[in-house]
């Protein structure tokens, strides 16, 4: 208990309440089918069974929590314990004592349906984080709803199969109790095949269904021609259809019953065009077409956000690419002058330019780079501006002491610096300085930097590169930066703060 009061007193209680809730549906339907199966009309009898229940699955709901966390070293072997070694221990009790067997509520159907909902959502979840894997992929087409949908009604037919199959005539008896003998499964396996294949016919007449409202009445006529066509299709589905598919069901060997004893239809009577086989083909569509509904429209979603998230990493990407022209002329051109005088500078004017050349092409791909690299980058190229320009420039520059193992977005803090000497520094003639001091506070990076303005290009100085340095920001770090720029008296200021990761 105290640890799942701790995971949920953070500032993530949704998710992991969300991540509780296969688990807990799982539990209630058990609960459910567990009350219903006993024919009694007690709230209190109800309340027992369920709380009981909930009580008796915590240790999954535990496990599932823990192992969706993934704090543990090993979260399969968290997962085994609650819902392997736990279920193993309760059943080996139930066998020693029998008031515990009497008084448990515990089922092998009850741990498979928690299972399976934490096996499934555990999956689901991973998937999300890769989904170019095969078997994300595998999974997410597993996992839609015709998939979904077919699942669900052959688990049913299985079910009911098994449950007829437990009781010796069922439907000549009826009220049966809801229960599956797994013993008469083996047992008498020719029964069971013989009613499943059955309500094998069921769930393919429902599963058409499904199959005409999605892709007929709601993709076809309710998309392409409004709710009227929609609504008058419906109708002449539900007039045409009901009483032919009842028909069809009424030839099954499971319903040759005598008149008085109430058979596997809507109605439970032979009466075709009864009102209830109608009110079923009605309820159907009233169920199914919201859910469907509810799909498309998510479905439509993810494909939008898909599409959004590319053209976001498309802009990236050719923000990041771009490569300052003006500066890589200038520097050329100074290393051809360079060359043609035979200095001793031109060496390390070609080591540098090449250092940077190398870290935009390789590292100025990725996402992230070490906050290290960054600044080395940035340190070489304020030495290659002081070759080029002779010391001309004068940098005041302030570096952090440490930067641990901070991250960053690669040639983020370069636009700065360039924006600076292309802006205020070239275009004087005198000998100017810029003073740039980057330090760091725990996870936020703070740089500041100020240079000379030129009165001729003054009103220029926000160009295109700080603009470039805005949208990025605001795609890689939203709501986690601020970029202020401003003239101060005969100089230009600009300050950022970013919080790393």
């Amino acid at each position: 208990m105290r640890a799942i009061f701790s995971l949920l007193s953070g500032n993530s209680n949704n998710k992991y309440l969300v991540a509780l809730l296969p688990v807990f549906a799982a539990i209630l339907l058990e609960g459910h089918t567990r009350y219903l199966s006993l024919r009694l009309d007690s709230p209190a009898l109800y309340l027992k069974i369920n709380l009981q229940l909930l009580l008796e699955c915590l240790p999954f709901l535990i496990a599932h929590l823990l192992t969706f966390k993934g704090t543990y070293k090993s979260p399969t072997l968290v997962w085994l314990t609650g819902f392997t070694l736990y279920p193993l221990s309760i059943y080996t009790l139930a066998l020693v004592s029998s008031t515990y067997a009497q008084w448990q509520y515990l089922s092998v159907q009850c741990w498979i349906l928690c299972s399976l909902a934490s096996l499934l959502w555990l999956v689901s979840q991973r998937n999300k984080t890769n989904k170019n894997s095969l078997i994300a992929r595998w999974f997410i087409s597993f996992i839609s709803l015709d998939n979904v949908v077919l699942m669900i009604l052959i688990c049913w037919a299985f079910l009911f199969a098994g449950i007829l199959n437990s009781h010796q005539d069922p439907l000549l008896n009826q009220p049966f109790e809801l229960i599956f003998d797994v013993g008469k499964f083996f047992s008498e396996f020719d029964q069971f095949l013989f009613y499943f294949l059955q309500l094998g016919v069921y769930a393919v007449i429902i599963y058409s269904l499904y199959l005409i409202n999605r892709y007929v009445l709601i993709r076809h006529l309710l998309a392409n021609y409004g709710v009227f066509t929609f609504v008058a299709s419906c109708l002449i589905f539900m007039a045409t259809l009901t009483p032919l598919l009842v028909a069809l069901v009424l030839t099954l060997p499971i319903n040759d019953l005598p008149q008085h004893i109430a058979n596997l239809t809507p109605s439970g009577n032979q009466n075709i065009f009864a009102k209830y086989n109608y009110q079923f083909m009605f309820f159907f569509l009233i169920i199914t077409t919201p859910i469907i509904l509810a799909f498309e429209r998510q479905q439509q979603q993810s494909k939008l956000n898909e599409i959004a998230k590319q053209q976001t990493k498309t802009e990236l990407k050719l923000l990041q690419q771009q490569v300052n022209p003006h500066f890589l002329f200038n520097t050329l051109n100074n290393l051809y002058a360079l060359t043609l005088t035979k200095s001793e500078h031109a060496p390390q004017l070609v080591m540098h330019l090449a250092d940077l050349l190398r870290y935009t092409v390789y590292e100025g791909q990725k996402s992230v780079v070490l906050l290290e690299k960054e600044l080395a980058y940035l340190k070489s190229f304020i030495e290659l501006q002081k070759i080029r320009s002779a010391n001309k420039y004068l940098f005041n520059l302030t570096w952090p002491d440490r930067v641990d193992d901070l991250h960053i977005a690669p040639l983020l803090l370069i636009i700065i610096v360039e924006n600076a000497i292309k802006h205020g520094v070239e275009p004087a003639s005198d000998s100017t300085k810029v003073t740039l001091a980057i330090t760091i506070n725990d996870t936020v990076l703070t740089l500041f930097c100020e240079n000379s303005i030129n009165t001729q290009t003054e009103k220029s100085h926000l160009g295109m590169g700080l603009s470039n340095l805005q949208k990025r920001l605001e795609l890689l770090y939203p709501n986690k930066h601020t970029l202020t720029a401003k003239k101060h008296a005969t100089h230009w200021q600009t300050t950022l703060t970013l919080e790393l990761s």
